[in-house]
């Protein structure tokens, strides 16, 4: 557990449509990014071999994340040469 690997599962937690904001509590190894000031949600555009996310806080907050990163597609015979 919390070692990073090219070909492992990305994963987003997003608790921020509550009714209050609370610090982060029992951080996790390689985190990319932890945010507990800012309500918004998460946005995230899905296709055949990417994905982008970005992070669009409520009116009169600033705090944005956006990014775009290639699928890891499983082997195939062909493909492990």
């Amino acid at each position: 557990m919390g070692r990073p690997d090219a070909r492992g599962l990305r994963s987003f937690v997003v608790g921020t449509g509550g009714a209050s904001l609370y610090p982060l509590k029992n951080l996790q190894p390689n985190s990319e990014l932890r945010e507990h000031l800012t309500f918004g949600v998460l946005k995230l555009n899905l296709r055949a071999r990417s994905y982008e996310w970005e992070f669009l806080p409520v009116a009169g907050q600033s705090f944005r994340d956006s990014r775009t990163s290639q699928c890891v597609l499983p082997l195939t015979p062909t493909s492990c040469g």
